[in-house]
């Protein structure tokens, strides 16, 4: 990389490299609680997972359990292996985004479009192409983690419709 860029153009894309890590991590961090607040909230997990702290008015509760699971991660894996999983827990889903906009669009063609997405079809298809390579590429370099990654993953749909069979209490 120094042989193009030269020493400069290998600190900024170091830069650049920190920034979108920091950015995605700092994505991460402020969504995850509301995620699992909003799962319990509509009954797809604990119900105190739902409380909101009386003073601040925030998830308290999904706040702790999304740090207590986030130190456990650091302590049982290294960076390198947190941020492989990220991808491969992640890309899944972004998958499912891209080709949700494709399966949409032709299923409902009239609906309003507040959002354009640029070249489709063909861009969505395309990344869900590519997801598809990594996740696979993955699944082939490094077996044991990524089956790991997706057998968590599969574990959350019967996790799912145990929930939705649960008596639901007020």
């Amino acid at each position: 990389a120094q042989l193009i860029v030269g020493q400069i153009g290998v600190g900024l894309v170091a830069v650049v490299v920190m920034v979108a890590t920091f950015s995605t991590l700092l994505g991460s961090i402020l969504t995850s609680p509301r995620i699992f607040f909003a799962m319990a909230e509509d009954g797809l997990l604990f119900k105190p997972v739902a409380r909101v702290h009386p003073r601040f008015h925030t998830p308290s509760v999904a706040i702790v359990g999304t740090a207590v699971l986030g130190v456990v991660f650091v302590l049982l894996r290294t960076f390198e292996q947190l941020a492989d999983q990220f991808v491969v827990a992640i890309f899944p889903f972004y998958a499912l985004a891209a080709a949700a906009v494709i399966v949409l669009r032709r299923r409902q063609p009239d609906r309003p479009r507040p959002v354009r997405v640029w070249g489709y079809p063909a861009v969505p298809v395309l990344f869900v192409l590519a997801s598809l390579l990594i996740l696979g590429n993955a699944l082939r370099e490094h077996p044991g983690p990524t089956g790991l990654a997706f057998g968590i993953i599969l574990l959350g749909i019967p996790v799912y419709y145990a929930f939705l069979r649960a008596p639901r209490v007020p």
